[in-house]
């Protein structure tokens, strides 16, 4: 099976709280900017809510961050969180950036902010940890799953399309890997947040 992950540049934060940002030599300067200073609310970690949040942004005809955003999917609970990072980006933001996408259009960026227990594995290995009721489904409808939480990962539309091969259904198949280039064409970037949970039962 072919991993659906990938590499991410780690930068630990010191404490209850890290940010992962996904590595690309043109935009590793925003994504540790992002990583530096996105946070995990910690009533939402305490509250165990997470979940990737995935937003449009706009770039004017000048290459700026214009600052308006749209939450696409995910939880409105991180809207506030998201907000402030937003306007912090736009605060710092720098055309060079966007290595080269065109001006005067919408990106994507997603926060996929999670959960891991102290001492536990972080990346976690994909679709390992699922739940009894996701370990009884096949990989399809895992996958299907997977992407009804988060309908913008080109990871999981190509992840899809080569499960679809593999039964014959190339159109089908061919159809997820044009969505899975137009959004990679889209995505910014990809940051992954964590928030750690501590190894013990929650007390009473």
């Amino acid at each position: 099976m072919k991993k659906l992950t990938s590499s991410f540049l780690l930068l630990f934060l010191i404490g209850t709280i890290g940010a992962f940002a996904q590595t690309k030599s043109s935009n590793g300067e925003m994504n540790r900017l992002l990583s530096k200073n996105i946070k995990y609310p910690s009533e939402l970690r305490q509250a165990e809510i997470q979940g990737p949040v995935v937003i449009s942004i706009q770039i004017d005809r000048k290459g700026d961050l214009t600052g308006e955003y749209q939450m696409l999917s995910g939880d409105s609970a991180f809207e506030g969180e998201i907000q402030r990072t937003v306007s912090m980006l736009q605060e710092n933001w720098n055309p060079e950036f966007l290595e080269g996408k065109s001006f005067d259009k919408e990106y994507l960026m997603t926060f996929n902010f999670k959960l891991s227990a102290a001492g536990s594995e972080f990346p976690p290995k994909p679709f390992i940890a699922a739940s009894k009721k996701e370990k009884e489904m096949s990989p399809l409808e895992t996958v299907e799953n997977a992407l009804s939480k988060n309908p913008f990962s080109s990871k999981l539309y190509t992840y899809r399309a080569e499960l679809l091969e593999s039964k014959g259904k190339r159109l089908q198949a061919e159809m997820d890997l044009n969505q899975a280039k137009f959004l990679e064409e889209k995505m910014l970037t990809e940051i992954v947040i964590v928030g750690y949970l501590p190894a013990g039962p929650k007390s009473l």
